[in-house]
């Protein structure tokens, strides 16, 4: 996939991942080098660094930490320039809470790593007629990668902070796990799949521990400047005001093509582009049926979206890519687990092969509705407490 301008066009050249990878670590220093000078760490206290993006849940992570009596500092990235949901007020935010507690706050600007790694991405899956999902890769990429290593080496922290709710469990032979969040409402384990078992040793989570309402209740007591904020409920880098296909229209070329339904056969329509379309999607297909219709899946070399009844949706089994293992040692024989396949979706019972090359091949024991490919396969075990590991569905 390459970028011409401001319209993406699709290319057979693909990375080498070794070189990608090589690139990403000289975007990071390079970002990190322009960095402010950090203050020496407290010696009598252990620091950690919170990332903070100006939301309630850093904020009060932050809070929680520092009552507790860690050397606490604040980080954010960069990550745009302007016009986004969240970055144009985020900082300041963040700095301003910083501020009432008392402590320091680094800002690191990530914004061409943030461009080339989660937007840019962005761009490719949709032109692949994958769904992305690119808060899970800005937690890996971001967080876990660029400030997590400039909070260690810059900062002299001991471990990072986020607000994220899910639970890290350390045992006395110094084995950690990922658990759920005590608040089942909010818990966001499945989008730490991707966290080796060395970031988790380097990582503190404590609002798992706790309630949504909570933390707010947490922060309106200390009566923090964000205590009464709407959580962010959109891609950051979206503009206001703009919807998932007004924004991709901006950068991928319009490629109209036939609806066909799956079942028949039949062509029943046309669309302008399979980006604009996404597995399960039921609104905005435009075209009227007897019956509902439901995006069943996509081709863009064909430049087809397939639709069809509910029914023509499920699936048992599936296959994923670039698994990443949060256990003691990676599995080689096929075991039984719970799995989700999309944030908002429930754990299934299922069997979970592990193949070749970071690979795996998932039976459930029920057929699933709406089968993503580009969306985080999440894997438990069988009491669905711990996060076992994930990967990216094909």
């Amino acid at each position: 996939m390459r970028i011409y301008g401001e319209k993406i066009m699709t290319s057979s050249t693909t990375t080498n991942e070794d070189n990608r990878i090589s690139e990403l670590e000289q975007v990071i220093e390079c970002s990190l080098a322009s960095s402010k000078n950090a203050s020496k760490p407290d010696p009598t206290k252990t620091r950690v660094a919170v990332c903070m993006s100006g939301g309630v849940d850093s904020s009060a992570t932050a809070l929680i930490l520092q009552k507790e009596g860690y050397d606490v500092v604040g980080v954010t990235g960069w990550l745009i320039k302007s016009g986004s949901r969240c970055c144009d007020t985020g900082m300041i935010d963040a700095a301003r809470v910083c501020e009432q507690l008392g402590i320091e706050h680094y800002a690191v600007d990530l914004r061409e790593l943030f461009k080339r790694e989660i937007i840019d991405d962005f761009h490719e899956s949709y032109a692949q007629a994958r769904t992305p999902l690119p808060c899970s890769m800005c937690n890996t990429i971001i967080k876990w990668g660029a400030l997590l290593k400039y909070s260690k080496q810059h900062l002299g922290a001991k471990y990072v902070a986020t607000g994220h709710y899910g639970r890290i469990e350390r045992s006395e032979d110094g084995r950690v796990r990922l658990a759920r969040s005590i608040d089942s409402k909010k818990d966001q384990s499945y989008v730490l799949w991707g966290l080796t078992k060395d970031q988790l040793e380097d990582t503190l989570l404590p609002l798992g521990n706790y309630t949504k309402e909570q933390i707010r209740a947490i922060a309106e007591e200390a009566n923090l400047v964000v205590a009464n904020r709407p959580d962010s409920q959109d891609l950051c880098f979206i503009p206001k005001g703009s919807t998932t296909q007004d924004y991709l229209a901006v950068f991928i070329e319009e490629r109209p093509g036939p609806i066909v339904h799956v079942q028949t056969g039949d062509y029943i329509g046309t669309h302008k582009g399979t980006h604009n379309y996404t597995i399960g999607q039921r609104r905005g297909i435009g075209i009227a049926w007897p019956e509902p219709l439901y995006v069943t899946s996509l081709d863009p070399e064909m430049r087809t979206v397939y639709v069809g009844p509910p029914e023509a949706l499920l699936r048992r089994d599936l296959s994923a890519s670039q698994v990443n293992w949060i256990m003691p040692a990676a599995p080689t024989e096929p075991f039984e687990a719970m799995a989700k396949i999309r944030y908002n979706s429930p754990v299934q019972k299922a069997l979970v092969t592990p193949l070749a090359d970071n690979k795996v091949h998932v039976i459930f024991d029920e057929p699933q509705p709406a089968i993503t490919p580009g969306q985080v396969l999440g894997i438990y075990d069988l009491s669905d407490t711990y996060i076992l590991g994930g990967g990216w569905i094909d």
